[in-house]
C-alpha cells in the first residue's frame, strides 16, 4: 500500500514513516524540506512540495498512486502566534487542500493530526478528564483554533462527500528530536542536561500539570488508526499521562541524582486540559501507551548513544 505522509521529515512524521516501512508499506514523504531515509530508500520516496499549493498536493497524490494519507504537516503554536498569516495558510488552506485531493482521488482514509489545544482551558472542565464528546471547544491559541476548524471541515467532507477522515487529538508530545521547537522542548533539554551534566533552566512552573505522550507512541497510534478496519469514531483523543516538570525531573534523579534543573515559578500557566481520556482509542486499536519513566528512559538512552555510552536499565 502507498501512503502519503505530509510533514514526514518532522518530529512525529519521521516516526510515522519508520513504522509504515516496518509494516512493509511504500511511503511518499511530502515536505518543504524533504529528507532521505537512508535505512530504507526503496520504501520511501521523498517529494518536495508545499501543502499551501493545491497543485503540489494534487500532483503528489495523482503521480504516486496514494491509498492513504497521514497529514502531519502543521505550523505550531509559537510560530502561529508570531505569524498568523502563515498559520492560516499552512494549517487551514493546506489541510483543506489535503482533504480536497483525497476527495477527488477517492482516497479511502485520511488521518488528521489534531490536538488537545482544540479544547478550552482547564477551568472550563475542572478536574475531570476531557473526552471526545465535549461540546465546549474554546481554544486560546491560533494553533488550537485552526485544529477546531479543520475538524469541522473534516466532518463536512465526510457528510457531503463520504471522505473518511479520522482526527486524532494529540496530547503534549515529548521525545528526542524536539530540542528547540514545541511546548515540550524542555523535556529534551533536561535529558541532555542530565546526561551531559549541565544545568538546565526550564521556563515553566515546576508544578505545571499537563498530559504527556511519548512521540513513538503517537506514531504507533496514527499508523494503527490509518489501517483500522472500521473506526468506531471519527475523533479520538491520544490520551496520555498527567505529570509535571517536577515529576519528569524526579524520574531523571533516579538515574542522575545530581541533575540540576531549575524552574520559572512565575511562568504563565498552560491553557491545555491536564487530564485527557484516551480509552476509546486504546480499546479500538489495541495499544497501550508507555508511562513517562519508560518514555524518558528511552530518550535518555538515545542521548547516551550519541555519546557512545552504555544504555541504562529501568530501576524498579
Amino acid at each position: 500500500m502507498r501512503i502519503l505522509v505530509t510533514g514526514g521529515s518532522g518530529f512525529i512524521g519521521q516516526r510515522v514513516v519508520e513504522r509504515l516501512v516496518e509494516r512493509d508499506h511504500n511511503v511518499v514523504v511530502m515536505s518543504r524540506r524533504p529528507q532521505i531515509f537512508l535505512d530504507a530508500p526503496e520504501k520511501v520516496e521523498t517529494v518536495s512540495g508545499d501543502i499551501r499549493e493545491f497543485s503540489d498536493v494534487m500532483k503528489t497524490v495523482s503521480d504516486s498512486g496514494i491509498d492513504r494519507i497521514i497529514h502531519v504537516a502543521y505550523t505550531l503554536t509559537a510560530e502561529g502566534e508570531a505569524n498568523p498569516l502563515l498559520a492560516l495558510q499552512v494549517n487551514c488552506l493546506g489541510t483543506c487542500n489535503v482533504f480536497e485531493a483525497a476527495r477527488l482521488y477517492g482516497i479511502k482514509r485520511v488521518i488528521f493530526c489534531s490536538s488537545i489545544a482544540a479544547y478550552a482551558p482547564t477551568e472550563y472542565y475542572g478536574e475531570r478528564a476531557v473526552t471526545e464528546d465535549e461540546d465546549l471547544m474554546k481554544p486560546v491559541s491560533i494553533y488550537g483554533a485552526t485544529k477546531v476548524l479543520n475538524e469541522f471541515m473534516a466532518s463536512r467532507f465526510e457528510a457531503r462527500y463520504g471522505t473518511e477522515i479520522c482526527s486524532l487529538r494529540i496530547s503534549g508530545v515529548y521525545g528526542t528530536g524536539r530540542e528547540e521547537r514545541g511546548v515540550t522542548a524542555w523535556t529534551s533539554q533536561i535529558v541532555s542536561g542530565a546526561v551531559r551534566e549541565r544545568p538546565v533552566f526550564v521556563r515553566l512552573r515546576s508544578t505545571q500539570r499537563a498530559c504527556f505522550i511519548y512521540v513513538d507512541d503517537v506514531a504507533e497510534q496514527v499508523v494503527r488508526l490509518a489501517f483500522l478496519d472500521r473506526p468506531n469514531f471519527r475523533i479520538y483523543n491520544s490520551g496520555g499521562y498527567t505529570a509535571t516538570p517536577k515529576d519528569f525531573t524526579n524520574i531523571l534523579k533516579k538515574y542522575y541524582p545530581n541533575v540540576d534543573v531549575t524552574f520559572d515559578e512565575d511562568a504563565p500557566l498552560w491553557p491545555y486540559p491536564p487530564e485527557v481520556d484516551g480509552t476509546k482509542l486504546e480499546k479500538d486499536i489495541g495499544f497501550k501507551i508507555r508511562d513517562p519513566e519508560d518514555g524518558l528512559l528511552e530518550q535518555v538512552n538515545q542521548e547516551r548513544a550519541r555519546l557512545e555510552m552504555r544504555p541504562l536499565q529501568r530501576i524498579a
